[in-house]
């Protein structure tokens, strides 16, 4: 199997898997609402636009913010990442505690659209990716929502995380929870 992971760059913006690419749920959450009651041509016209921005502005002004994953030269995965004022739908979930921005990275995404690909731990090769980047850019964390009992989450659920060395630093909801990495 065939695996590369790539930072995203302005040449491979259109490489982002067809669901993330049009997904502006974390940048943009007033546009997000806006964007549901949309005709779906111009939605899609509207949220990959917006979409683009944000990573153009965000890899300008910030740097390395996310990752495609390729299998075969075919994009499979993405994960998207930056401090969580960049993100500002993470405001919206109300933790008391979430990391202050110039120390901590928060993973709005981690995610393998491609059904036949889950499983076979390309999602933790993109985590240790993301966090061996990280740590180079001397983060001292990385924190991400995590859902409990369900998989069906952008970011995942967090038996993934703490299998991977994560812990709950807060309890948001009886579905979600702020999990944390230390660097």
């Amino acid at each position: 199997m065939e695996v590369l992971i790539k930072d995203i760059t302005p040449e491979n913006l259109s490489d982002i898997p067809e669901g993330c690419r049009s997904c502006i749920y974390w940048e943009f959450p007033e546009d997000f609402e806006k964007a549901r009651v949309m005709e779906q041509n111009k939605k899609l016209q509207f949220c990959v636009g917006k979409k683009k921005d944000w990573f153009l502005k965000t890899l300008k002004e910030f740097g390395n913010c996310g990752e495609i994953v390729y299998y075969n030269d075919r994009p499979i995965g993405y994960a998207q990442h930056a401090p969580s004022t960049r993100l500002p739908q993470a405001q919206n979930y109300e933790a008391k505690c979430l990391g202050k921005p110039e120390e901590a990275i928060f993973l709005s995404c981690l995610y393998i659209p491609d059904k036949t690909m889950q499983g076979k731990r390309i999602g933790t090769r993109l985590l240790k990716h993301i966090i061996n980047d990280s740590k180079k850019r001397k983060f001292r964390a990385i924190e991400t929502f995590a859902r409990k009992g369900s998989s069906n989450n952008p970011s995942g659920p967090i038996e993934f995380y703490l299998k991977e060395g994560f812990y709950v630093k807060e309890e948001l909801s009886p579905e979600y929870v702020l999990v944390r990495l230390d660097l």
